[in-house]
């Protein structure tokens, strides 16, 4: 005998517990969603109050306030600096958006970010491994605050001034610039301009102009 088809009835209430789970999962994305960028966390924490936060967003927030007068971005009452690991978070993310349980925009933006987590951890493999060029990219990164990183002169110039060892030329000529300003290092204009002297010397079309 052919298989019975199923009634209009028992279809309408398969959509309705279909639609019942999809809520309950986009309550449940919707707890997990940083206060602050108002997307899902690649780098979750959970701070003292409880409330779940994109790591670089709420350290952010911390050095934008004076400890004195810290407090909450959700409740407005005061919290101390403490960050938790929220490893559970990260996992449940992970397998909610990549099983497709999760869709749409925050989850586009989630697995985008997580796509340049991994190119951030594969060119800091390189750089540390010795490639001159990751190092002047991770440098760049820093100096810019790109790439998941958060904006650091010191460590900027410190990924530079490996690369402008090995002679590579942009990292030389961002050397000196940070010498000169005093940009992640003491300021020093002998230094600098001696750099921008060797990437000159190098080709550097940009450090000829700076030296005339």
């Amino acid at each position: 005998m052919p298989p019975k088809r199923a009634s209009s009835k028992d279809t309408k209430a398969e959509t309705l517990v279909e639609k019942s789970y999809r809520q309950a999962i986009d309550d449940i994305a919707e707890e997990y969603v940083c206060p602050i960028t108002a997307e899902l966390p690649i780098d979750p924490v959970t701070a003292e109050d409880g409330r779940c936060y994109e790591r670089c967003a709420i350290e952010k927030w911390f050095t934008w306030k004076p400890q004195t007068q810290l407090k909450s971005p959700v409740t407005n009452e005061p919290m101390g600096k403490r960050l938790f690991p929220a490893v559970q978070v990260r996992n449940t993310l992970k397998r909610l958006v990549e099983s497709g349980a999760i869709s749409g925009s925050k989850a586009d933006a989630w697995k985008e970010a997580m796509a340049e987590d991994a190119r951030l951890a594969a060119l800091r493999e390189r750089a540390e491994g010795g490639d001159a060029d990751a190092m002047t990219d991770l440098g760049i990164a820093y100096r810019d605050g790109k790439r998941g990183v958060k904006k650091d002169a010191t460590q900027a110039f410190l990924w530079m001034k490996r690369a402008a060892d090995l002679k590579e030329i942009e990292a030389l000529y961002w050397c000196a610039h940070f010498y000169l300003y005093g940009e992640g290092v003491k300021q020093s204009n002998s230094r600098g301009i001696a750099m921008f002297g060797m990437a000159a010397a190098l080709g550097s079309e940009y450090a000829c102009g700076m030296l005339g």
